[in-house]
């Protein structure tokens, strides 16, 4: 039969593996329930067994608030535009681990801090290394946490930006959101000849092409990888500005309906 006497609620808190203080505050709140036994607290085996359970059991973890993701974001700022390349990645890699996903860290805490550094040095207040430095920590930063989900993938995703458009962050940040989308992407970066780029779809099981475009110079030749790819029977989705990633992501969807359902 097991033993049912009372546990002292200093051998209760190591059972639980807490500190004495803590069980005595779960005691005084009410949390675990306990008697008083010659002038000192005791616990019943039933209360004690039970409470372990219950902590046992896992909990869903909300993830960060937008509150949090602003205050976040201004930290990123600072250290972007001062170069902090160690702080950048621990900011953006605490809140992964905290539940924020991939698209929302892009959207709400990197992508500000971007915008503004650009703004400065269009305004003529720092120097274009800067702007430089901040992208390519970024870069980094998405290149570490880039996630892999579990399940069947929805299909393979191939990302770049033709010759000419020598922005590679945009493409980053999309296969980045892509990814954790649950697809498998082939991330080509900018800059891509455009015959190389339809060659490379051609001779690769790609299900959709996902064109950034941040030079509206390029028309022309975007438009003519457009055509090719069509042509091959390749989906292509194109991002630029003023879309955002839950844009690009819904219009990769439905350009893929058949298989995009994971």
């Amino acid at each position: 039969m097991p033993n049912q006497l009372p546990v002292a609620l200093r051998a209760a808190a190591a059972e639980l593996g807490v500190h004495y203080q803590t069980a005595y505050r779960w005691v005084r709140n009410g949390r675990l329930p306990a008697t008083v036994v010659a002038g000192k607290y005791s616990v019943s085996r039933l209360d004690l067994d039970e409470f372990a359970q219950l902590r046992a059991r896992p909990t869903a973890v909300s993830a960060p608030s937008l509150q949090r993701l602003d205050g976040q974001a201004a930290r990123m700022h600072e250290a972007l535009r001062s170069g902090d390349d160690p702080t950048a990645r621990q900011i953006a890699r605490r809140l992964v681990d905290d539940g924020t996903p991939v698209k929302d860290l892009i959207v709400q805490v990197l992508s500000p801090p971007l915008r503004q550094i650009g703004q400065s040095w269009h305004d003529g207040e720092i120097s274009i290394w800067v702007e430089h430095r901040a992208s390519a920590i970024v870069e980094r930063i998405l290149g570490e946490l880039t996630p892999t989900p579990r399940g069947r993938r929805r299909g393979t995703a191939m990302v770049a930006a033709v010759s000419g458009d020598q922005h590679a962050l945009p493409t980053a940040m999309a296969a980045a959101a892509l990814r954790a989308d649950n697809w498998r992407v082939e991330h080509l970066g900018a800059d891509m000849p455009p015959d190389e780029l339809v060659e490379f779809c051609a001779t690769h099981d790609i299900t959709v092409a996902v064109l950034s475009v941040t030079n509206s110079h390029l028309e022309a030749v975007v438009q003519h990888v457009v055509t090719a790819l069509r042509e091959s029977a390749t989906p292509v989705v194109i991002g630029g500005p003023g879309r955002t990633l839950d844009d690009l992501l819904a219009e990769v969807r439905a350009a893929t309906p058949q298989i995009s359902t994971p």
